[in-house]
């Protein structure tokens, strides 16, 4: 007769040995704004090691070669398994004072008017070792900002109003990854950077459509990232993107006849692509460094050069159609519980021998840091991060709305979309600093306070000239036709000050003030909510205008099976 003890001890080897024959989903991707991905970053940062990357975006595989415990789950390497998703979310959004006038490109609206979960998501994922793949149909609250006004609220007992712009889906992917790579493809969260604010690839959207390719080993991690933005383009857009001027009595294509002289480019074909490509150092254990570069195409097909994931760019390669900036980035953890990081961004830069241009230096950057507060807990990380990002007043932008640096989401119906920022999110022309004060619990329990003040000026992405000026046309006449924005405009109308007369000089100087919980309950339950306050001194750039906007939103969700 087996005893107790010989049960206990079977029963034990049994444990270890499957554990042996179990591994994690691997090809999942995770974020690392993820509650679980950032308790492991803190925790790195609490015992002196540095972070392992600055692209926002890894696979469950690569998390692991790291060390960073944040496995869900785990099956048989031999098995497969589908997995359905459900989550729904009773809620309560509300706001009051909003400027709505530049609703769709406002990105910090959008942001402010949704939840950070749909309100009702219903998927399936997929898993076989190395494999993963997943979708959704979901419901969400991202199309407020196009149809309410500056006051209101929404609640999940007024299913009329948010069933009628539904979007969908927010995730769905497939990606493979080994010991060493992961490949995905399709949409899903990232981002480039360590800060509350990235000013190289925005963290911030809910999603990228995308393929990204990842390798690493100890000490270097190549990063390549080819995403998508919509083509839509409005009247105004279109009458900029597919201007032609003459010059010397020939017709040439664009605004900027001087450096668009490739002939095979002139032509529109609606497509926009942006690609980045990074490698990323750690010549000692406490220190990493990244140099990025980044390619936007609109306008063209791309060729294999403009999709090559290792090709040093310039956009002289197909003129008048590509957008080029480079990034120089550096980050460290040099005592216990402090990480320490900065970025430089060049978009352009005004050469010596360019005394007589017009063009500008279009530069930004980026110094942070966070000190994980040396509290003696299990459970809990309490954390003090402090940042300063600067954008230059033309940076991100061009004359071609093909070309400024934005990524276009359209919503329900395709008639219009979020013009969201891949750059700094505010765009261009900007000084932000914030401080933000963060306990977050192993369990993803999350208590966060943040005071951040944005001094913006007049310039931003995309901006059109609604007053329509008489320009020479190919019969050698004069056509009325809307003018971009830009640092030149003076020299396009003719008429000395009109570019100050279009954006004045008055700078909007925003205080704002964000508490946000997260409260896991268990059984697949969480309560959440956040209040988001701002005082805005010079609204809408106007002078001696003050301005006060409150969000405030709660939810309580339930999720199955993810």
């Amino acid at each position: 007769m087996m005893t107790a003890s010989r049960t206990r001890t079977i029963a034990l080897l049994f444990v270890l040995c499957s554990i042996r024959a179990l591994h994690a989903q691997d090809g999942k991707m995770l974020n690392v704004r993820d509650a679980t991905v950032e308790w492991e970053y803190l925790d790195l940062i609490a015992r002196g090691s540095n972070i392992p990357t600055t692209v926002q975006s890894l696979s469950f595989k690569e998390a692991a070669f790291y060390g960073l415990n944040v496995s869900t789950g785990s099956i048989a390497a031999s098995d497969a398994r589908i997995r359905g998703i459900f989550s729904v979310q009773p809620f309560i959004l509300g706001w009051k004072g909003l400027d709505m006038t530049d609703r769709m490109t406002n990105t910090s609206i959008l942001t402010r008017l949704r939840l950070d979960d749909p309100i009702l998501a219903l998927g399936v994922s997929f898993e076989n070792g190395g494999f993963f793949g997943t979708t959704q149909l979901d419901f969400s609250t991202d199309s407020r900002p196009k149809y309410v006004g500056p006051e209101g609220t929404s609640t999940f007992l007024q299913p009329m109003e948010y069933l009628s712009y539904w979007t969908f889906p927010e995730e769905a992917y497939l990606s493979w990854s080994t010991d060493h790579l992961t490949v995905v493809a399709g949409r899903f969260p990232t981002g480039i950077g360590l800060g509350k604010t990235n000013i190289f690839l925005n963290g911030e959207p809910r999603w990228y459509d995308q393929v990204q390719f990842s390798w690493w080993s100890d000490r270097f991690r190549f990063f390549s990232f080819w995403g998508t933005s919509s083509s839509h383009l409005s009247e105004e857009e279109y009458a900029i993107q597919n201007y032609f001027s003459v010059v010397s009595g020939k017709t040439k294509l664009g605004w900027d006849t001087l450096n668009n002289h490739d002939a095979s480019t002139q032509s529109l074909v609606p497509f926009k692509m942006f690609t980045y490509h990074r490698l990323e150092f750690k010549p000692a254990q406490k220190l990493g460094i990244g140099i990025s570069e980044m390619q936007l195409i609109g306008g063209k097909i791309p060729d294999l050069t403009n999709i090559m994931p290792t090709l040093i760019w310039h956009n002289t390669y197909t003129a008048g159609v590509s957008n080029v900036m480079i990034l120089a980035d550096v980050w460290s953890v040099p005592v216990k519980g402090l990480l320490l990081y900065g970025e430089f961004l060049m978009d352009d830069s005004k050469a010596p021998s360019e005394k007589g241009a017009a063009k500008p230096n279009c530069w930004a950057w980026e110094l942070g840091t966070e000190w994980v507060l040396p509290v003696e807990s299990r459970d809990w990380h309490f954390s003090a991060r402090g940042e300063y990002s600067h954008a230059d007043k033309w940076t991100y932008n061009r004359w071609q709305p093909y070309l400024t640096l934005y990524q276009r989401q359209l919503i329900t119906g395709g008639h219009t979309g979020f013009d969201i920022p891949l750059g700094h999110p505010e765009g261009g022309d900007v000084d932000q600093g914030s401080l933000t004060l963060t306990a977050l619990s192993r369990e993803g329990k999350r208590l966060e306070l943040g005071y951040t003040y944005i001094d913006k000026g007049p310039v931003y992405l995309g901006m059109i000239s609604n007053v329509k000026y008489p320009m020479p046309d190919s019969n050698g006449g004069l056509t009325p036709i809307y003018l971009p924005v830009y640092y030149d405009y003076d020299d396009l109308t003719g008429i000395p000050g009109s570019l100050e007369a279009i954006l004045g000089t008055v700078r909007k100087y925003s205080h704002v003030i964000n508490l946000k919980t997260v409260w896991p309950l268990g059984r697949g339950w969480e309560a959440n909510g956040e209040i988001d306050f701002r005082i805005i001194l010079n609204a809408g750039h106007v002078a001696g205008v003050t301005a006060t906007e409150t969000v405030y939103k709660t939810g309580f969700k339930w999720t199955y099976g993810d």
